[in-house]
């Protein structure tokens, strides 16, 4: 993600808040969100938020929030553009929503809102859900969660998402879900902001945050009206227009009330407008908006494809979702794949597009027809179009098609695979992919690495010392060869240098 950086400032002195709340002591500083607590590997870290134990990390979005689009997917708004009211359908049921903010600290929330309204609901989970909505933090560890330079710019940008998420009040009248009703609420995303700042009141690296959210969002969070949203898969869209509609799309395709994802998506032109907060209203400009993200998520395969019908503001927009539309990789299918020989970066990307339970039955399978005497030309390319398969081709033990046939297939899919993987792999940003080996080194080594040595690891990869594919690649070909120990051994004489 390209970033513009301005010369830091150094803290020289604590200070209030616009809001006038006092200021945060440092001795109130913790250690947040930290690697141990992403990972789900230090004490206390929460079973509900983003660490399930024996499931890896998980991200959670509120689904209220989400679903009804309060925060413009737009990046940039017109000067003054400090507040916005919509109606229209929204479940089969008529809604009326209003936004009212203060232009001074740049008018409605939008763009990047939507990742830092996001980060606050996961750090908030993570901190295991207070009752009262309240949690400490720091501005460098929001970055980080981001995905985002953590050198200037972004400390700025950060303050003025948190000013307009603090100041922007807003209405909804019959469009808030709680308790399995249909509420009329009105609030402030964040309900009180203190933090500390430099002389000039600029947010750094030592500044501290303590965040209290919104009663209704905390009480939804708590009763557990939530879905699940790929937060890598997020991040390492390269446009925020991207990401804010990545993730208005994915609380339609899979919601509280339909547990099962959509496939597809069919929706109004003109209340998909009012649903993205399109500041212009006109159909044309409402689809040169929209434009960009929908190439960027047909790139990524998270669209298959995006279809107008209709003419005029009589359009409906068809999102037809593709393979790259799954679920977060669960680790249980992970390991399995792993085990079986495949690379970490080709199991992960079966393991987000298919569920365990497809993914056993399919080595199941696979297992099945290689007992009865079949040896493939390419077994991991066999394993793979095995799991993918949807014709049924593969339902009895041998496989009905020739063996000449299979043996070119395999060789493909074999290819297809490790090519997705490398391109989806090169796609991601610098963060997401020490993330993912920092996964990897988790599920392999288990209790054999220490959480220190996660740490080392991770600060020599993003210091560039280390290399995170190569740091991959390596661990796979140690874990599949039995040679864990050995890897382990050079990595910690690596740790010494």
């Amino acid at each position: 993600m390209a970033t513009r950086k301005k010369p830091g400032t150094k803290r020289e002195a604590t200070r209030r808040s616009e809001r006038g709340h006092p200021a945060v002591g440092k001795s109130q500083a913790s250690t947040g969100l930290t690697l141990a607590t992403a990972l789900g590997l230090a004490p206390g870290s929460s079973s509900d938020t983003l660490a399930v134990p024996g499931q890896g990390p998980r991200h959670l979005d509120e689904a209220n929030v989400a679903r009804l689009g309060l925060i413009s997917i737009q990046e940039r708004i017109p000067p003054g553009y400090s507040s916005w009211e919509e109606e229209y359908n929204f479940l089969g049921k008529p809604v009326k929503l209003a936004c009212y903010a203060n232009e001074k600290v740049g008018g409605v929330p939008h763009g990047l809102d939507n990742e830092v309204s996001l980060a606050l609901i996961a750090t908030y989970l993570n901190a295991g859900s207070p009752d009262d909505g309240t949690f400490t933090t720091t501005p460098y560890q929001l970055l980080k969660l981001m995905g985002l330079d953590t050198s200037g710019y972004y400390y700025q940008a950060l303050k003025e998402s948190l000013m307009r998420l603090t100041t922007a009040t807003y209405v909804l009248s019959e469009a808030w879900r709680a308790d399995g009703r249909w509420q009329s609420v009105t609030f402030r995303f964040i309900d009180k902001l203190e933090y500390t700042s430099s002389r000039d009141e600029r947010l750094d690296r030592s500044s501290v945050l303590r965040i209290t959210l919104a009663k209704e969002i905390v009480r939804s969070l708590k009763n557990r009206y939530v879905k699940p949203i790929d937060i890598e898969f997020m991040a390492s869209l390269h446009r925020p227009l991207s990401r804010a509609l990545y993730r208005l799309l994915d609380a339609q395709r899979f919601s509280p009330e339909h547990p099962a994802p959509l496939t597809r998506f069919e929706v109004p032109l003109m209340e998909w407008a009012a649903a993205c907060k399109i500041v212009h209203k006109r159909p044309d400009k409402i689809r040169r908006t929209l434009e960009p993200a929908h190439e960027e998520l047909i790139a990524r395969r998270y669209l298959r494809s995006v279809e107008y019908r209709g003419r005029g503001q009589n359009q409906i927009i068809v999102y037809v979702f593709g393979e790259e539309a799954g679920q977060p990789a669960d680790p249980a299918a992970l390991e399995l794949l792993i085990a079986e020989g495949l690379s970490f970066t080709s199991a992960y990307s079966l393991a987000r597009r298919y569920p365990l339970s497809r993914i056993q039955e399919r080595i199941q399978r696979f297992q099945a027809i290689l007992a009865t005497g079949y040896r493939p030309k390419n077994k991991l390319g066999f394993l793979v179009d095995v799991i993918r398969d949807d014709t049924g081709k593969y339902t009895q033990a041998l496989p009905a098609t020739s063996r000449s046939s299979l043996a070119r297939l395999e060789v493909k899919e074999a290819k297809r695979i490790e090519e997705e993987a490398d391109e989806e792999w090169k796609s991601l940003p610098k963060e997401v992919q020490v993330r993912r080996t920092l996964q990897a080194a988790q599920l392999m080594l288990r209790t054999r690495i220490s959480v220190g040595e996660l740490e080392d690891l991770s600060r020599l990869m993003t210091e560039g010392r280390m290399d995170p594919k190569e740091v991959m690649d390596s661990l796979t070909k140690a874990f599949t060869s039995g040679h864990i120990e050995e890897w382990l051994q050079e990595m910690r004489e690596r740790f010494a240098e």
